[in-house]
């Protein structure tokens, strides 16, 4: 793992002096992907949130420096730390894309184009983490943005997609898409089957768990209406394993199953995700032998809404962070 040294003094910044002609040559996207990787300071990181290859990235940025005439990044083969002029950059570009942000509002709000509305399609019960951030960061750029929310699995949202009833679908599919559906499907999470106990209980002890090591067990669940084929794929696996599972408590709020689990009712099933801040006492071993939760969002194919593209960049970025903390603890 790379070695991170955040930004170097102020004081020492250059001023960048752009001519009329160097500005012509610069790309907003090279001072987007500038951006990421100033916040990153992590080649590989930067890569994957700006959604290029590594390479690709290098060689965004290094065009840029060629452009601005200044080294930006210092770069050493296991650190990477802005230079002074990097810093001075950084600052200014973030202005500038607060304020490009805030241009494209006030120009879409004095055209009057349509109700800043955004509908989304997801199962409330899978508390997914990285929404609340980016609708946050949504509400900050539109504070007229209202958000429908529609319960339902990703089996029913490509048909909400096609009769325009939601703009973005959320969630685990049973199949990706056809290619002439119109749906176009980008993974954005994927996080291990857990079961949630209380820290003595005896499973607890182990880094992983099995499927049979359910066997035993009381188990409480997810109500299976809400993903159905999320909730056979575990019965499945159960019998798979040689047991139909015991379930005392299947809720529709997974909160719910939390708290009976720590009161000691049963172990509480699902993906890892959805139980990222537990309460004291209690914690999640991964269940080691099943497939894991693949989430995806769907949008239209050759969807050609910004704000729906605005929102969709901050969903994969905040989803992006989660992905750090799972894969850190799994």
């Amino acid at each position: 793992m790379q070695h991170v040294q955040r930004s170097l003094p102020m004081a020492a910044a250059p001023a960048v002096i752009l001519d009329e002609e160097t500005m012509r040559g610069i790309e907003l996207r090279q001072l987007r992907y500038f951006a990421i990787l100033a916040q990153e300071l992590h080649f590989r990181k930067a890569a994957e949130l700006a959604f290029i290859t590594q390479p690709a990235l290098s060689q965004q940025i290094s065009k840029l420096e060629e452009i601005v005439g200044v080294t930006l990044f210092q770069r050493d083969g296991r650190t990477v730390a802005l230079t002074p002029a990097g810093v001075m950059l950084q600052q200014e570009t973030a202005k500038m894309f607060d304020q490009l942000q805030r241009a494209l509002r006030l120009t879409r709000e004095a055209a009057s184009e349509r109700e800043f509305r955004l509908s989304l399609g997801m199962v409330e019960y899978t508390n997914l983490p990285f929404i609340p951030p980016a609708l946050v960061r949504m509400q900050a750029a539109y504070p007229g943005l209202k958000v429908q929310r529609h319960e339902m699995h990703a089996g029913l949202q490509f048909d909400a997609l096609a009769r325009d009833v939601i703009d973005v679908g959320i969630g685990v599919p049973v199949s990706m898409p056809a290619g002439d559906s119109g749906i176009e499907a980008r993974p954005v999470l994927s996080g291990p089957w857990v079961a949630v106990m209380r820290s003595d209980h005896p499973l607890a002890s182990r880094q992983s768990i099995k499927v049979a090591d359910l066997m035993d067990e009381r188990l409480i669940f997810f109500d299976r209406p809400l993903v159905p084929h999320l909730y056979d794929i575990l019965v499945n696996a159960c019998k798979r394993a040689g047991f139909t599972p015991h379930f005392v408590y299947e809720t529709q709020q997974a909160q719910v199953g939390v708290s009976m689990a720590s009161e000691g009712a049963g172990l509480m099933l699902g993906a890892a995700y959805i139980f990222m801040a537990l309460p004291a006492g209690m914690t999640m071993r991964p269940i080691a032998d099943i497939e894991p939760f693949r989430l995806h969002l769907f949008t239209r194919t050759g969807e050609q809404d910004a704000l729906l593209h605005e929102f969709v960049e901050m969903v994969a970025e905040e989803a992006y962070r989660t992905q750090v903390l799972l894969d850190a603890k799994y």
